[in-house]
């Protein structure tokens, strides 16, 4: 007959080895979501390193450098949240600390150039991650908590780690294009003055009389910088035209416009109805897959 003390020995070394298995899985998860993120970063660095103070002040580059990691948690974290009922704790701390580190950085970094300021947020997302890189904290906290359930609590609660496990498992980290393209979006959408016709912060799209794309561009400090980099990373972050991205947008045929806001509901219709219909046809959007390149 087998002792009973060896089939509790022998549960407890699973469990111990269910939640080292369960951290090993978070920490893999933060360095993936984390490469990315920095990977992000770097990239919208280089597009906007050249803008002045006025057009990159602190508070201005903390929604867009949020806008990142708020698609990075929507996409990476909440996503199997909602599909799995899990908690994900530790990840969504992860996020969480870096938006904190990035208000930090922020507050400390109003005179410093955009270069060097961006550097600051690299550095805070960097020491954020870094922090119990090893899982060892983490480690500590779950075996010291299992340990304190009686026998009969320590099934339920392993149950539970072994949700977490297989759901963090289920983690992908999210394109870096996706992250950059909301960067981006958020940078024109920063500087949308209200004004959708003859104003700042939209994307522009001409249609010639004859009903062909004639031209698209980005209406806000480094335009041109902003649109070559959309035009780099649409495929990338799964948007297939122009009209995908979360942004006011004017949209002519000739010298008839209309607008559009980011989720492409009208926000001023054209004067007549055929142009209405053309410019609000799904065929038409189809023609308009990339910002024109300066000549």
């Amino acid at each position: 007959m087998p002792d009973p003390s060896d089939t509790a020995t022998l549960d407890y070394d699973t469990d111990m080895q269910t939640i080292r298995d369960y951290v090993q899985a978070v920490v893999e998860a933060k360095a993936k979501i984390a490469i990315v993120h920095l990977s992000a970063i770097d990239n919208f660095q280089t597009t906007v390193q050249s803008a002045s103070p006025t057009e990159a002040k602190p508070d201005f580059l903390t929604v867009v450098l949020k806008s990142g990691l708020k698609m990075a948690e929507k996409v990476a974290v909440s996503a199997v949240k909602d599909a799995t009922g899990a908690d994900l704790g530790p990840l969504v701390d992860l996020l969480h600390g870096i938006s904190d580190e990035i208000d930090r950085a922020a507050k400390a970094a109003q005179s410093l150039a955009v270069g060097d300021w961006i550097k600051t947020i690299r550095t805070a997302v960097t020491n954020a991650y870094a922090q119990d890189q090893t899982g060892s904290a983490l480690l500590k906290t779950i075996e010291d908590a299992y340990k304190q359930n009686d026998e009969g609590g320590r099934g339920g609660y392993i149950g539970g780690i072994q949700n977490e496990l297989k759901a963090t498992q289920s983690v992908l980290p999210p394109k870096t294009e996706l992250l950059e393209a909301a960067m981006y979006t958020t940078w024109i959408s920063q500087n949308f003055n209200n004004d959708c016709i003859d104003g700042t912060g939209i994307i522009y799209i001409q249609f010639a009389d004859d009903s062909t794309f004639s031209s698209a561009v980005v209406l806000a400090p480094l335009g041109d910088k902003i649109a070559g980099a959309l035009n780099n990373v649409m495929t990338g972050a799964g948007k297939n035209q122009l009209m995908d991205l979360d942004v006011v947008k004017k949209v002519c045929k000739g010298s008839d416009c209309m607008c559009f806001e980011g989720n492409n509901v009208v926000r001023k219709a054209a004067s007549s109805d055929d142009t209405q219909t053309f410019l609000s046809s799904a065929d038409t959007w189809k023609q308009a897959t990339l910002f024109s390149t300066p000549a």
